[in-house]
């Protein structure tokens, strides 16, 4: 059972927990051609826990709960909430999700008498509320939820923010319609990561090169209240990524 994490419990709950919040980003980007920015309003989804036996991941050295605690203690609460934050990235890479389908959630009928940011709304809170409680699904202090299906070693490096990415990625909505893809285009996309909607420019400075994230992204961290106007995402809709980043062309 998944249970936020309060910075006001024990350190020793905090460190046994292996569990962190990372702050979402504090501006919005201006919008570009890649999946671009939104506005919108909602509540977090609630914080992961792995309260029972905690697997890192094997593409780093190891470090037991006693070790980590010693490690933090002493440090400032931001500065242990960060380290338990990394701490449960390790577990998210040595998380295998195996053949685990994007998402398990099928939404309701819309009713007459619901507007479509209404409803889009409601599933979005349904869904990112069961969504987090499936193995290997974790999330961060701003809601958004990621689960790693392809890890890659220390030694590759992440962008940081406003740096060129180069990804693959194909976009959902939660009835499971595509609504962008660069795989089927056959071709890669690049574009700085700061221009792009917050899940993205949240996640993407996490990521290291050569792995594959799944996203969950509420619409406070998508295309929020406004959607895309025309076409194709509905207001207030979750979306569901995949997520690939291939390489950082200014260091190539």
């Amino acid at each position: 059972m998944h249970t936020r994490l309060a910075l006001t419990a024990s350190l020793a709950t905090l460190l046994l927990a292996a569990c962190g919040e990372s702050p979402a980003p504090d501006e919005r980007a201006p919008a570009d051609e890649s999946p671009a920015v939104q506005e919108g309003v909602a509540g977090p989804a609630s914080q992961p826990s792995q309260d029972d036996a905690i697997t890192l991941s094997p593409l780093e050295p190891e470090e037991d709960a006693e070790t980590f605690r010693a490690r933090v203690e002493g440090m400032s609460e931001e500065d242990q909430a960060a380290a338990v934050f990394q701490r449960e990235l390790r577990m998210a890479r040595g998380c295998e999700p195996g053949d685990a389908p994007l998402h398990d959630f099928t939404p309701r009928e819309r009713g007459e008498d619901e507007s479509s940011a209404y409803y889009n709304g409601a599933m979005a809170a349904e869904f990112l509320h069961r969504n987090v409680e499936q193995p290997c699904v974790f999330n961060t202090r701003s809601g958004l939820q990621y689960r790693i299906e392809r890890a890659a070693g220390p030694d590759n490096p992440s962008p940081v923010r406003g740096e060129y990415v180069r990804v693959h990625y194909a976009g959902q909505l939660l009835d499971g319609s595509e609504f962008d893809s660069s795989y089927a285009r056959g071709e890669p996309a690049e574009f700085p990561s700061d221009r792009l909607i917050a899940g993205w420019v949240e996640a993407l400075p996490l990521m290291r090169v050569g792995e594959k994230w799944t996203l969950y992204i509420g619409p406070e961290l998508g295309y929020g209240l406004r959607g895309t106007p025309g076409g194709p995402i509905p207001p207030n809709a979750a979306l569901v990524f995949q997520l690939e980043l291939l390489g950082l062309p200014d260091r190539e």
